[in-house]
């Protein structure tokens, strides 16, 4: 087994972290976004341990780091789309991942088999100075086991990943908390595969009519292709069943109350998810806040899915977004956290 070190993300860890990838190894490393288990994008035996390390699936692409737009340019076939230039100049670095039409110097470990390559340059310094000290673009999904919920701190990818990586950069808490927004900029008008922290409306603004893909919001039939990491398999998941309800404010209340009930009369352990004004509704039954905003919530969604797995729950009861600006992020990745398993009560 490999003996997994944590370090702080010094300039020295950093450059200990490079030539890790420069020699074909794996660095789980900081984002914004959250944390991501690296290698060398153009060495494909370096790939492949990527997915060796999480038990993913061959057919889940992988999303490739870049520091400037020129190390992007090599990984796509073409010049930079103009559409894609204005949402570079406007949203890079930063938690916005774009795909295009693949070079050759991709290897189809990185694509999944596509043509495509999902590429975002980070905004997180440590991000930034491994990929520049590394001198390859870094190919990087999450660092966590496949399906179970993303990590935003280094202890949660120490959890799931000691002895299977060689060395943890520890950057602190994840700002944005929520893995990139993925847009494929090959389509008229561009289409969003996957929510984040770059909101539909902020893109419309940049480049006029954006579109989602159908599957944002419901699951891939079996036998279709994913576009982009999230689409198809178990993310985000807790050991714990996970319900989320959705409507207005007090049917959502009344209807999370009456399941906790259930589920304690049945012997289960139960908890809720919630936002900070309704914690006081739940009584003494055991409530975990997601803070006063979406934004606080997309920063603790997945530490709470893995705390509350922790304490042993059975049952996690989740207060679901609206579909607009992040609420749409964070009703993605609890809608494929709990698979699909919503219940809608209306408005008040």
């Amino acid at each position: 087994m490999t003996r997994t070190e944590v370090l702080p993300a010094s300039p020295e860890a950093i450059e200990r972290a490079a030539a890790l990838i420069r020699n074909g190894d794996l660095v789980a490393f900081p984002t914004e976004t959250v944390y991501g288990l690296g290698a060398d994008a153009l060495n494909a035996r370096a790939v492949r341990r990527i997915f060796e390390a999480k038990g993913r699936p061959g057919d889940n692409p992988l999303i490739v780091h870049v520091s400037g737009l020129g190390q992007a340019q090599r990984l796509i076939r073409g010049a930079l789309p103009e559409q894609a230039f204005r949402l570079a100049e406007m949203f890079w670095p930063g938690p916005l991942t774009m795909v295009f039409e693949k070079s050759a110097l991709v290897p189809g470990a990185v694509s999944a088999g596509l043509n495509t390559v999902g590429v975002r340059m980070p905004a997180h310094p440590a991000a930034r100075a491994l990929i520049e000290r590394s001198g390859a673009p870094i190919a990087a999904p999450s660092a966590n086991l496949s399906g179970a919920p993303s990590p935003t701190s280094a202890a949660h990818v120490l959890h799931d990943l000691d002895g299977r990586v060689p060395l943890i950069l520890d950057g602190g808490d994840c700002a944005v908390g929520l893995e990139s927004t993925v847009l494929d900029v090959t389509r008229t008008p561009p289409v969003v595969l996957r929510p984040g922290g770059v909101t539909p409306e902020m893109i419309a603004r940049a480049v006029g009519e954006v579109a989602l893909d159908p599957h944002v919001m419901a699951p891939l039939a079996d036998g279709d292709v994913p576009a982009s990491p999230g689409m198809k398999h178990r993310h985000y998941a807790p050991e714990a069943e996970l319900i989320v309800v959705t409507g207005g404010g007090r049917c959502v209340v009344s209807t999370i109350l009456e399941l906790s009930d259930a589920a304690a009369a049945q012997g289960r352990r139960a908890a809720i998810l919630a936002r900070e004004a309704h914690l006081s509704l739940y009584g003494d039954r055991t409530v975990v806040s997601l803070g006063a905003d979406e934004g606080q919530a997309a920063r603790a969604l997945f530490a709470a899915l893995r705390a509350l797995d922790a304490e042993g729950m059975d049952l996690i009861l989740a207060e679901g977004y609206g579909a607009d600006g992040l609420g749409l992020a964070l009703m993605n990745r609890l809608a494929r956290a709990a698979a699909f398993h919503l219940i809608d009560t209306g408005e008040d």
